[in-house]
């Protein structure tokens, strides 16, 4: 008996219970804008996760081997929607318009 006015008692906090909502600031910092198609690839697969802060804040000398295993491990360690194919457009997206070779 008293597990089913536990049980009870748990359906009445939850069937009343409401889902929080928060809103969060506009991001600060948007991708630099570019005509590589990197830069559309980035826009869909990249803001899923994290803003331009992170490519902003690496280090400006960074060149292509850095950012090959940025997006790489953005792919295989955290599973981000990227096609194999999609890697090398990225990476020139990120070196040209974040890396050394930025212009």
């Amino acid at each position: 008996m008293k597990k089913i006015l536990a049980l009870i008692s748990l359906l009445v906090i939850v069937s009343v219970a409401n889902a929080k909502t928060i809103e969060l600031p506009a991001d600060t910092i948007q991708w630099r804008p570019s005509p590589l198609p990197g830069y559309q690839i980035v826009l869909q697969k990249c803001t899923t996760c994290h803003s331009a802060h992170y490519a902003e804040y690496q280090p400006p000398n960074t060149g292509v081997g850095y950012w090959n295993a940025q997006v790489l491990r953005m792919k295989n360690v955290f599973k981000a929607p990227i096609t194999d194919e999609e890697v090398p457009v990225i990476v020139e997206y990120l070196n040209q318009t974040y890396g050394a070779n930025r212009k």
